[in-house]
């Protein structure tokens, strides 16, 4: 599925875009957000979710294309989707230099191994939002407006990941990692860079007041890859799963041409 995504990218943005045009205008918002992202990846057993130790700051910027001016009114015509509908690109970065096995007393070798997760993310999502813009967006509204949302998009992520054991890399080192447990000492352990794309699915809501908004979400994120901690045992059942995230996280943001 990874191989279709790049055309998925491309293909949203046509429509969005040509969306766009075909309203009499649309208008921009800009913001910063940082939260908690916690991963579920193979450094803890597939039944367990990731242990609060996990956690992760992660921050970012985002922009908000709106299919609709900032001085919308009734006369100037609408649809369903420029009123309910919005588009976000955002860029985040996320860096766990700290990521243990969970939980941990079963095994010395895994007591002793940590993950580090660094990602550089970019994307597009698709935001619904319950409530009409014309009502919550429009400059006579009054402050205090609240609008839930729910969204989903399609992310790249690069990935930096690393293996370390006793706080020393394994990058540089050669296979077999005697230092780790049995199937994770030769084929399953991946520290080069990687290109991932993964889906998102999120809900949240917006709050707004008179010259700016404020944005508290929940987001689940997928990545088509088990390797973004490094580690890979394919032939293992334990593992059959790939990584995930999910990215609690609030916001600020700036509405171009309000008042």
């Amino acid at each position: 599925m990874r191989k279709y995504l790049p055309n998925l990218f491309a293909v949203l943005l046509f429509f969005f875009f040509m969306n766009a045009r075909a309203q009499t205008s649309f208008s921009h918002e800009v913001g910063g957000f940082f939260g908690i992202a916690s991963f579920q990846t193979d450094m803890g057993l597939s039944t367990e979710f990731a242990a609060a130790n996990q956690a992760s700051i992660g921050f970012g910027l985002a922009y908000y294309l709106k299919f609709f001016g900032s001085q919308y009114n009734w006369r100037s015509g609408s649809s369903f989707f420029s009123e309910h509908f919005k588009l976000k690109v955002e860029f985040s970065y996320i860096n766990n230099s700290n990521v243990p096995f969970e939980p941990s007393g079963l095994n010395s070798k895994l007591d002793n191994m940590k993950a580090a997760i660094k990602l550089y993310n970019g994307g597009l999502n698709l935001e619904y939002y319950i409530l009409a813009l014309e009502d919550y967006s429009s400059f006579y509204r009054t402050s205090g407006s609240i609008n839930p949302f729910v969204s989903v998009g399609v992310h790249y992520s690069y990935s930096q990941p690393d293996i370390l054991v006793n706080d020393v890399s394994l990058k540089g080192t050669e296979e077999p990692y005697t230092d780790l447990i049995d199937k994770w000492q030769e084929g399953a352990v991946f520290l080069e860079p990687e290109n991932i794309f993964s889906a998102t699915a999120g809900v949240g809501v917006r709050f707004g007041l008179e010259r700016i908004d404020f944005c508290l979400e929940g987001r689940y994120q997928y990545y088509f890859s088990d390797v973004v901690e490094g580690l890979n045992a394919p032939n293992d059942p334990a593992n059959k799963s790939n990584d995930s995230m999910v990215f609690v996280n609030a916001g600020v943001i700036y509405v171009f041409g309000k008042y």
